[in-house]
């Protein structure tokens, strides 16, 4: 794994993993796993910890979280995900998603967001009821 990441992102890699896996060497959850990879910058979700974890059947040492690291380091962009699928959605060439629209994917598919989560977002994006890619993306990158 060291010809993939340089000796101080192994060192950094190294510091977040032993923070949070005190005592145990080895991660025992996909919640734990969750949590440090996050702490790392990845944007992982909960169904990919989980297969992680699957995958792995067993408690997870450093050598195999450099592995996960590797695999969500060369995962895509967020961001750009994001965009693309807003690029999607957009048959009309609005650049913008109807609130109803974007309240329900938000609410029922991937990780759910709740409805006053999904509010306080239109509070600050939705204009005339309708949230305009430019200003989503805007969001979602800060």
């Amino acid at each position: 794994m060291t010809e993939f990441f340089t000796k101080k992102q192994i060192d950094e890699i190294r510091e977040c993993f032993n923070t949070y896996t005190i005592g145990n060497d080895t991660i025992r959850s996909a919640t734990q796993l969750r949590c440090i990879l996050r702490s790392l910058g990845y944007s992982t979700t909960t169904a990919k910890t989980l297969e992680y974890f699957k995958k792995h059947k067993k408690c997870i040492d450093f050598a195999t979280f450099l592995e996960i690291a590797k695999e969500e380091h060369n995962a895509p962009d967020g961001l750009t995900e994001v965009i693309k699928a807003l690029k999607a959605l957009d048959r009309n060439g609005e650049r913008a998603i109807s609130e109803n629209t974007l309240r329900g994917l938000l609410t029922n598919l991937g990780e759910r967001l709740t409805h006053q989560e999904v509010d306080a977002l239109f509070s600050t994006v939705a204009v005339n009821k309708m949230i305009p890619h430019q200003k989503l993306v805007q969001f979602i990158s800060k």
